[in-house]
């Protein structure tokens, strides 16, 4: 897994959410929603409300609430103003097993930030003595 400092990770993701944004202007939404899904998983809170409008709307992406659902949580986790609202729009088109599924898959998608954030050369020790 590669390793990067916190800066090279921010520069990265607002590299990748710059592109997606010129992207989407241009009316290429598949390749704007690879961009902000890279950014996402980066660790950037309005890449991932895009995306998940992106799903939400079916703009270059299939039309899935549940993919929606999953990226606005962590947008809202992340604390994107906007992404409550649109949180709400999802779980409405959700059932309550579909929603525990799709928090399910944002709980993998924290563990796969959270992961980049630490990088490969990171030792937890707050378990030794």
């Amino acid at each position: 897994m590669k390793s990067w400092s916190l800066a090279e990770r921010e520069r990265l993701a607002q590299a990748h959410f710059v592109q997606a944004s010129r992207d989407a202007k241009l009316g290429k939404m598949l390749s704007a929603a690879r961009h902000f899904r890279r950014a996402a998983l980066l660790g950037h809170r309005r890449a991932m409300y895009y995306l998940g409008m992106q799903f939400l709307q079916g703009k270059g992406v299939p039309r899935s609430a549940y993919h929606a659902y999953c990226w606005l949580t962590l947008a809202d986790v992340f604390e994107d103003p906007n992404a409550a609202s649109a949180l709400a729009k999802a779980s409405q088109q959700l059932t309550a097993r579909e929603e525990i599924l799709a928090s399910r898959l944002a709980a993998d998608r924290f563990e796969q930030i959270c992961d980049i954030e630490l990088g490969a050369g990171f030792h937890d020790q707050s378990f030794t003595r």
